[in-house]
């Protein structure tokens, strides 16, 4: 099996009998609005050869992962793998692209591309979170790839007891895909403190994942993109101490903790996983993530013409938005009364530019309606007008428009609703029927026995956000708080209460 890396988070692996792209990402317009780009530039590796796959496998439905515009690229008898999701938005957003053959897969089934080669995905355990690891196995090798997905220590254990125990190749990522804190109205200083602390939270995560699969070699990618529309380029910052680190980064942060056995690969780089070496792109020579003002500059200018089409597409409404805002809200908050109360307060748009306004969405039980003025809201979003037509007609998704970083935020009190985002990524009676299902079905009868400074306490052994099991995946802070690695949420061992979110409480009890 050998592997090249094609920029981001796409590889190709190649067999004697076939050739399989992974999550390949070449649009010029780069992702989310014109807001991320690859970095480095990939556009060489656009030849004929990478056109005609056998088969291309996509993990989830991010852009940066799904590109609609490379897929109309390649011919529509290629058929495309993917993860059975409750949400259609996966497929939906490969269709875009036109027709073609799709193939989805239950979790842990596997999908045989080849004779000398199959994979199988593992999703996230809650259907909250639709992200899925790949696993090809090849020639004999197992290419383990995490991209996005944060998978449990048990499901981690799982892939090695199915695949007989060996790992030869993790592809992962230590760059985040957030807008948080980024676009949050904090000071510099409180940024910059969240920004460092989301990125070792996600250095941790790589850690833990590569001592428990114990693969033969590491490689951290997809990861970070570059920002090259002017009004964006701040978020470069990220790169130095924020939440978008470079592999070179992420590979001497684990060397750091004694974990040696990685390797950057950069688009066009190959790694064969017989000789366990690597063969170098020679347009690469040069370059270093580490000098990267001239590049990004240069870059910019190359794709100047790409960012001006993106707002042509979308011009300046000429006509009120309210009336369609208020219809788009209203069947929203008919979709799920679970939903309904687990947001549980008002919500603020303030709508900047031709046909907007400030409008309140209120989605507490009991009193759901739609306002013309914003009043008491506990989130707010502020963002242009020329967005907001896409947003409500569906051809641009919330998810895909919160990543373009293109917004500011506010909350009070400063506590992260996901099912917020959820209803809004979503807005399927089905897949927010799959979660509601998921999180009612939590056992809380299962414990486990917690110490925190002197003191002990009994608590549920699953995490009440996502079902994490905390008796692999809890970490005891000080001040009396347990933190779950699966998605960061802490609780307050004394009363149970979620101090970073609003899930539900954590059964506790002091002994």
């Amino acid at each position: 099996m050998q592997l090249t890396a094609i920029g981001h988070a796409g590889l190709q692996v190649k067999t004697d009998q076939a050739t399989v792209l992974i999550d390949p990402w070449f649009s010029p317009e780069g992702a989310f609005l014109a807001s991320w780009f690859q970095y480095p530039d990939n556009h060489h590796l656009l030849q004929e050869d990478i056109l005609e796959p056998t088969a291309i496998v996509i993990s989830h439905e991010h852009l940066d992962h799904l590109d609609p515009w490379f897929l109309a690229q390649v011919p529509k008898h290629i058929p495309v793998v993917i993860p059975a999701y409750p949400s259609p938005v996966l497929r939906n957003k490969i269709l875009k692209a036109g027709h073609r053959p799709i193939v989805e897969a239950l979790a842990w089934n596997s999908v045989k591309l080849a004779d000398d080669l199959e994979v199988f995905f593992v999703s996230e355990e809650s259907p909250m979170n639709h992200d899925a690891a790949i696993v090809v196995i090849a020639d004999g090798k197992t290419l383990v790839n995490l991209n996005d997905a944060r998978l449990s220590p048990s499901q981690l254990r799982s892939i090695r007891t199915k695949i007989g125990g060996t790992v030869d190749v993790v592809t992962l990522q230590g760059a985040g895909a957030s807008w948080y804190p980024m676009c949050y109205e904090y000071s510099a200083a409180q940024k910059q403190d969240l920004s460092r602390r989301k990125r070792l939270a996600k250095l941790n995560y790589v850690a833990r994942v590569i001592r428990i699969l114990e693969p033969i070699t590491a490689v951290p990618f997809a990861g970070p993109p570059c920002f090259l529309d002017p009004e964006l380029a701040q978020f470069n910052r990220e790169m130095e101490d924020g939440i978008f680190p470079d592999p070179v980064q992420v590979a001497d942060w684990l060397a750091t903790q004694r974990i040696v056995q990685t390797t950057v690969l950069l688009p066009g780089d190959r790694w064969d996983t017989v000789s366990q070496s690597k063969q170098a792109d020679p347009t690469w020579s040069n370059f270093s993530f580490g000098d990267r003002t001239a590049y990004l500059e240069a870059y910019a200018q190359r794709r100047a013409a790409a960012i001006a089409a993106v707002f042509d597409r979308y011009p300046e409404p000429t006509e009120s938005l309210w009336e369609a805002f208020r219809a788009y809200f209203q069947r929203l908050l008919k979709m799920s009364a679970y939903f309904n109360e687990k947001i549980g307060m008002r919500v603020g748009f303030d709508i900047v530019g031709p046909g907007g306004g400030q409008w309140t969405v209120d989605f507490r039980p009991g009193f759901e309606d739609v306002y013309p003025y914003i009043s008491e809201c506990n989130y707010q979003y502020r963002f242009a007008s020329r967005w907001l037509p896409p947003l409500l007609s569906g051809e641009l998704p919330w998810e895909d428009f919160f990543l373009s970083l293109r917004f500011q935020a506010s909350r009070s009190p400063d506590v992260y609703n996901d099912h917020l985002l959820g209803i809004l990524k979503f807005a399927s009676i089905d897949a927010l029927e799959a979660v509601e299902q998921y999180e009612k079905s939590l056992d809380a009868r299962e414990q486990m026995t917690v110490h925190s400074e002197g003191k002990n306490y009994r608590v549920q052994r699953r995490c009440p956000h996502a079902g994490v099991d905390l008796l692999e995946a809890g970490e005891v802070l000080p001040g009396g708080i347990l933190r779950c690695l699966g998605h960061h949420y802490e609780f307050d061992l004394e009363s149970g209460k979620c101090t970073t979110g609003n899930c539900s409480a954590l059964k506790t009890q002091r002994l």
